[in-house]
């Protein structure tokens, strides 16, 4: 019986986490985006309506990095500890770039020039997607454990696999920002939005291959798992292949509200998929979900605390986005 408890508590942290992914890579995702993309505009006028946008909901959208971190820490604390030791430097830097463009964000406010705080913010946005690339190559590309259960060097991070995996984070954060923008600009700034969505779209369907057979080969128990379980997944890249094709039809027929949805559906299946395709490891190829938990006793009274607040954070981002719901004007 305890240990059919502990199986559970396992499962539903790991669900728990999974979710809190999620819902970090999706909204801070089209934040980190429009700052990648405020770099490529040059209207001062644009940008401003830009990082208007933002205004209301960029602070929110950090927390969740703030519970994927905490939760990490309390559910699975020897991860956490491998994790860090491993990514020491892409983590530290991501953090830094996100201090770095809070300021630049609040700072542009109360500059005579803010020019200067606007190049910073999108500065900062794209060291962090930098960051956040890095730590996934590094991660999924089984940098982070040896053989031996011993932490890597420094800078084991850095591969080849690990810059394609931060060319297409990139990617993805620059289409969730350009379809955010399509849902909430007009004018000028609604036909950049469309063609950077355009550029990211395509870019994206060409590098999810690449990154696909590239996984295989630098982890070869992911293309056991595909083969092993061949059904499974291609219903799933199946499904992921069909928001992908709704998202270049509704660009093609510029149905502005749509782009966007159609994006987070393909983010959410892609993100079941990665995580089946490595399940019951947590850090892949080196560390399981079981053999990374803390104590049955408290992972259940985690359960009871964060889990009795994560609902009422979704129903706080819910209302924000619903009062943040109208459209973006030069004006404002």
């Amino acid at each position: 019986m305890e240990h059919q408890v502990s199986e559970f508590l396992i499962n539903a942290w790991a669900s728990i986490f999974t979710l809190m992914l999620t819902a970090y890579v999706a909204l801070d995702g089209f934040d980190l985006g429009i700052g990648i993309l405020s770099l490529m505009e040059r209207d001062s006028s644009r940008k401003a309506v830009m990082m208007e946008g933002l205004s209301g909901v960029w602070d929110a959208n950090e927390t969740w990095l703030v519970l994927l971190g905490g939760t990490l820490f309390g559910a699975f604390p020897l991860a956490y500890a491998a994790v860090l030791e491993a990514l020491y430097a892409p983590v530290l830097l991501m953090l830094f770039a996100l201090i770095f463009r809070g300021v630049a964000f609040e700072f542009r406010l109360y500059a005579r020039r803010p020019a200067g705080w606007l190049l910073a913010f999108g500065i900062g946005s794209l060291l962090a997607a930098l960051a956040q690339g890095f730590a996934l190559g590094g991660l999924l590309g089984g940098r982070v454990l040896d053989r031996a259960g011993k932490p890597v060097e420094f800078f084991d991070w850095f591969s080849p696999f690990s810059v394609l995996a931060t060319v297409l984070v990139i990617n993805l954060y620059v289409l969730l920002g350009a379809c955010y923008l399509l849902r909430k600009s007009d004018g000028g700034l609604l036909d950049s939005a469309h063609r950077w969505a355009w550029r990211a779209v395509l870019s994206l369907v060409l590098l999810l291959p690449i990154f696909i057979w590239c996984s295989t080969r630098v982890m070869p128990s992911v293309g056991e798992r595909w083969g092993a379980e061949s059904s499974v997944f291609a219903i799933l890249a199946s499904c992921l292949a069909i928001p992908l094709l709704m998202l270049m039809r509704s660009l093609y027929q510029r149905r502005n509200g749509s782009p966007f949805f159609w994006s987070l559906t393909a983010l959410i299946l892609a993100i079941i998929g990665l995580v089946l395709s490595h399940y019951p490891f947590l850090v892949p190829g080196s560390m399981t979900l079981h053999s990374a938990a803390s104590s049955t006793k408290t992972l259940e009274f985690m359960l009871y605390a964060v889990g009795g607040l994560l609902p009422f954070i979704l129903g706080y981002n819910a209302y924000q986005y619903y009062v943040f719901r109208g459209h973006l004007k030069s004006e404002h």
